[in-house]
């Protein structure tokens, strides 16, 4: 969704490819068939160096239609869910290790204002909330119609990462980018025309996750809506994800 997570998640609009649709997500057709498609989704992106743990780490908050899949595989099983998704990523030079964690939590734990001027995450980020397989963020296209063309997101559920309490606040710059987007995408017989919008503010982050505190003066807030319009269906050739 953010600008600077290109190398990894990519940036909506620009690397997602439309493919289906989703009945929870309205129009016709139901899962894996043609329709007008609706989708929003709110999020954070803050990065920092904890210089006493030598731990960098980055945090990645998103509320909206959610996608998993249960192996990095072809044809394995899809979990569609709307809610709020916690990633955490951390690395440590000098030990050469890291972890990775993706949890679900509580919609109440991250707020964002309306003009995407603040935001705070509050969450403990518990072993008994893990994200149910392989997450697809929506910036790599992981919605219900649409596929990453740069492979399966952020990773799996965790790698054991424990417990973990994240306290952070952003406070924007004031200025709001808005990034609008128009496309047709088309594979054999199916054809998927697409309008999304990205709105995103540069903000600073402060605050803690586990025992790493720090500042971000480069964090983001943004919130994104897009609309689908897809026609027939796509075939395992075009969409071998299987979403």
């Amino acid at each position: 969704m953010f600008n600077r997570l290109l190398p990894a998640i990519g940036v909506v609009g620009v690397l997602t490819v439309a493919v289906a649709g989703s009945a929870a997500a309205g129009g016709g057709g139901g899962y894996g068939g043609p329709g007008v498609f609706h989708f929003s989704d709110t999020s954070v992106n803050a990065s920092f160096y904890d210089t006493p743990s030598d731990t960098y780490t980055n945090v990645y908050v998103d509320r909206g239609q959610q996608s998993f899949k249960a192996k990095r595989t072809p044809g394995a099983p899809v979990t569609e869910i709307t809610g709020t998704v916690l990633n955490i990523n951390t690395y440590s030079p000098s030990a050469g290790t890291g972890s990775f964690g993706c949890w679900i939590i509580p919609d109440k734990d991250f707020a964002v204002a309306g003009d995407l001027s603040s935001a705070t995450v509050n969450a403990l980020a518990a072993d008994e909330q893990p994200c149910p397989g392989y997450y697809f963020g929506s910036a790599t296209g992981g919605k219900p119609g649409l596929q990453t063309s740069i492979g399966y997101g952020g990773g799996g559920p965790g790698t054991g990462m424990p417990p973990t309490p994240v306290n952070l606040s952003l406070a924007g710059t004031g200025a709001v980018w808005t990034n609008t987007n128009n496309s047709t995408d088309r594979c054999q017989g199916f054809s998927a025309v697409s309008h999304n919008t990205f709105d995103y503010e540069y903000a600073t982050a402060s605050g803690s996750v586990g025992g790493s505190s720090g500042v971000d003066q480069f964090a983001q807030i943004g919130q994104s809506a897009s609309m689908d319009n897809a026609t027939g269906t796509p075939s395992a050739a075009c969409n071998p994800p299987g979403f």
